[in-house]
């Protein structure tokens, strides 16, 4: 009778062991996977995280069902939590986190628990939700979990729309993305030296490739490309950026500045890009590309445009990146065409003035337009659409104008004498051209009308003071 005691008892020991083994097995398998996801986010690789956390879920609940009385039970559930909440799945977290804020035990459960119920409020815009949530962590004396909470106070109140209080929980926060939120904040907060000075904070690893490309561009729009050209140059001297990296920062850069047509600041950070780009790379290739461009907006005649179409073919057919190169060999050689109609020529002009932003060229093409076909309607139009290109030929264009097209309706609204004849020509070179003219009752009305400028032209002129849609 104690022998089958003894072997009963062995036996229910035996299968306690086994069912303790397979639970720490499939914990051990959910930590892992949750191990695995917290290494990828660190280094900024959130997509794939993603997935880890999936199954890191998956294992969790896996134990939460077969063991739901274990003294480990709580880990389990707040770890499925972790996993559903940052793979996406906040939703199908929502009664979890509750139930874990709840019944958990253990402090630190809870504070786990608060910060993934911050992190679904954020997503989901609930701001004072998520400022709830945060008390209990932003108190921890774990210092991970209190980093953690600080980054997701700041995401909040850059929510509210408090970039002071956000900069300063930013500033409180270990958290890697904390450096380039911060900014972030500052840019929003209209404060270029302050982002410029953030910015110098962010290292050199790759999980920051995408946020120095993105502050760069935003500092551009905040400081102006001045101020970003300067925040790049010292981000190059100080970190250890990649070159391929770095090729494609300058050429962001030149892009700016040529759009801006700052033109010598231009050429030379696309010929910059090409040193720190790897021979026969795309980032190479994009960088030459660059340069021709600013050629081109430098270009004056039609005769400075053959060497340009040249080379953007050379780029097009031996640089792995010069695909880009296709589109300008096209323009270039449309621009080198000489079209046979009045209309013709004056849209090759209107494409070196909107498409290539190549103001001397446009002007240039304009004036040609005009002689080519003295008696055309849009012959007054290209005069005064050159008056903007060519400011330093302003007062002959302006006394053409008076003496050989007094009586243009276009010559009219220069001097802000709007009248129907006006409407009628435009809708007659409309017609022309093949192309649908807006007009409003304003260009009836005696109103006086803005020339078109490009962003590149100079906004005010000697001697222009009105003028018309060119």
């Amino acid at each position: 009778m104690i022998a089958r005691l003894s072997r009963t008892a062995g036996v229910l020991t035996l299968v306690g062991s086994i069912a303790g083994c397979a639970y720490y097995n499939a914990m051990w398998s959910a930590e892992r996977y949750a191990k695995d996801a917290r290494r990828l986010e660190a280094r900024g690789q959130v997509a794939e995280a993603r997935s880890q956390w999936a199954a890191a879920a998956t294992k969790a609940e896996a134990v939460m069902l077969r063991h739901p009385k274990s003294r480990w039970a709580d880990d389990a559930m707040v770890l499925q939590v972790e996993g559903l909440a940052r793979s996406g799945a906040c939703q199908e977290a929502g009664d979890l986190i509750t139930r874990a804020r709840t019944t958990a035990k253990d402090a630190t459960l809870r504070e786990r628990a608060e910060i993934v119920g911050a992190e679904c409020a954020l997503e989901a815009r609930r701001t004072p939700e998520a400022d709830a949530a945060l008390a209990l962590p932003l108190g921890s004396k774990d210092a991970g979990r209190r980093s953690r909470a600080e980054y997701l106070a700041g995401e909040a109140a850059m929510q509210r729309i408090d970039y002071d209080a956000a900069i300063l929980h930013f500033e409180r926060s270990q958290e890697a993305a904390a450096l380039a939120a911060r900014a972030r904040a500052e840019l929003l907060a209209d404060r270029p030296a302050e982002a410029s000075a953030a910015l110098d904070a962010l290292r050199n690893s790759p999980r920051f490739e995408t946020d120095r490309a993105d502050l760069l561009a935003q500092l551009a729009a905040v400081g102006g490309p001045e101020a970003a050209s300067t925040a790049l140059d010292r981000m190059l001297e100080r970190t250890r950026i990649p070159g391929a990296e770095r090729a494609k920062l300058l050429t962001a850069d030149a892009d700016r500045r040529l759009a801006r047509g700052d033109y010598d600041a231009a050429a030379a950070r696309y010929r910059r890009a090409v040193t720190f780009a790897h021979a026969l790379s795309p980032e190479a290739g994009t960088a030459l590309v660059g340069e021709q461009l600013v050629r081109l907006a430098l270009a004056k005649q039609r005769g400075d445009l053959k060497p340009i179409s040249t080379e953007l073919t050379r780029i097009l057919r031996t640089e792995p990146g010069g695909g880009s190169a296709k589109r300008w060999v096209d323009v270039v050689n449309a621009l080198l065409a000489i079209p046979e109609t009045p209309g013709g020529r004056f849209r090759v002009a209107e494409m070196a003035r909107d498409s290539v932003n190549a103001p001397a060229l446009a002007g240039q093409l304009f004036l040609d337009a005009a002689a080519s076909d003295t008696a055309s309607l849009f012959a007054p139009k290209a005069l005064l659409a050159a008056l903007t290109l060519v400011p330093e030929r302003h007062d002959s264009i302006a006394h053409v104008l008076d003496v050989r097209y007094a009586a243009s309706p276009y010559t009219r609204a220069f001097h802000g004498e709007a009248s129907v004849a006006y409407a009628a020509a435009e809708d007659s070179l409309a017609r022309e051209l093949g192309v649908q003219v807006a007009r409003t009752s304003s260009a009836l009305g005696g109103a006086r009308f803005e020339l078109h400028l490009p962003a590149w032209a100079p906004r005010e002129t000697a001697g222009l003071k009105r003028g018309l849609p060119a």
